[in-house]
């Protein structure tokens, strides 16, 4: 019986162990611990149902990694908690909360104005820059005040320049001429006359 025993212990630590291909050839990518291979079917992850994004449910706690494909809708846009709201497509969870992850479908939603920034248009200049990214970053990271009860170590921010697209769409021609935008966030302009009380810069991020 001992020895009976012992056989089928080894034989179970190295099925545990193993790495699994499903599909194709018998080989296993030697860095994959599970590989499908198909050229006609999909891997369907499990459909769930999130509340919020920093709820759990129906998990039973946050699990770094974890992933699904979300059914729900909710809460409504206009709720206490829209700012956790959930919609339905692919979301990971970082161990404290979900988080969406971008397709094509939901990237045309995701978008936000630039934060109010200051040009100095009192000199006429050539070649003058400005970094949108690092402006932005400073006013998330420092708010100045918040409402009752919001946390104020700062307002969650995209952590790298490149995370995002830089557009102008609209400015005063009359003011500004030959902007550019480098892939950093880094505006370069000229300054051709001074700002009216008309005048304007409209700047727009936009999440890759």
């Amino acid at each position: 019986m001992k020895k009976i025993y012992l056989v089928a212990l080894g034989l179970f630590a190295t099925v545990s162990f193993a790495q699994v291909k499903v599909g194709g050839t018998p080989t296993v990518n030697p860095n994959a611990m599970l590989e499908i291979e198909a050229t006609n079917k999909g891997v369907l992850l499990p459909r769930v149902e999130l509340v919020t994004t920093d709820v759990a449910t129906p998990l039973a706690a946050h699990v770094q990694g974890m992933t699904v494909y979300n059914t729900a809708s909710t809460p409504a846009a206009n709720t206490a908690a829209a700012r956790n709201r959930v919609e339905p497509g692919f979301y990971y969870n970082d161990g404290t909360k979900w988080n969406q992850m971008i397709t094509t479908d939901n990237k045309a939603v995701k978008f936000f104005y630039m934060p109010s920034i200051t040009f100095d248009t009192s000199v006429s200049a050539n070649g003058v820059s400005k970094d949108l990214y690092a402006a932005y970053k400073a006013q998330f990271e420092s708010p100045v005040e918040a409402s009752a009860g919001a946390p104020m170590n700062g307002i969650p921010f995209f952590k790298s320049p490149t995370d995002l697209y830089y557009y102008i769409t609209d400015y005063d021609p009359a003011v500004f001429s030959n902007i550019t935008i480098n892939a950093n966030g880094v505006m370069t302009y000229d300054v051709t006359a001074a700002a009216t009380d008309c005048s304007l810069i409209n700047i727009v991020f936009v999440v890759k």
